[in-house]
């Protein structure tokens, strides 16, 4: 019995410490975290540019992800929201929003991403 329970103790050891995917409504802490989280919500192939900008430069960094993703993340609500008037959305783009975070991409790649990502969907 004890052979059989040790292979699945590390089995649900290795599950838990990090194989998941990303968490809904996360806090994220690095542009490139966040950037790795939309990947892995919307799935395919995809690659995210990784970023060694420092977010209190200008009080927002962004990367992007595939050919038109762009993940951002901000200091404030303030300058999220100034961000945003900036820049309209175009005709089939989409925003998700979470704590200190906004990504705009593709309609439908932005719902996907959603789902799994939390947050609020934004027109």
């Amino acid at each position: 019995m004890k052979r059989i329970l040790a292979p699945i103790a590390i089995i649900a050891t290795l599950l838990l410490a990090g194989c998941s995917g990303p968490s809904k409504d996360a806090d994220y802490k690095d542009v490139n975290d966040l950037a790795t989280a939309y990947k892995q919500a919307v799935g395919g192939g995809m690659d995210c540019f990784e970023t060694k900008n420092d977010i209190h430069d200008h009080d927002w960094v962004q990367t992007t992800c595939g050919p038109t993703a762009i993940v951002m993340m901000f200091t404030s609500d303030a300058i999220r929201e100034e961000v945003k008037k900036k820049n309209p959305l175009e005709s089939g783009r989409r925003f998700i929003q979470g704590k200190n975070w906004l990504i705009e991409g593709d309609q439908y790649e932005i719902e996907k991403a959603h789902e799994v990502l939390g947050g609020e969907l934004l027109k």
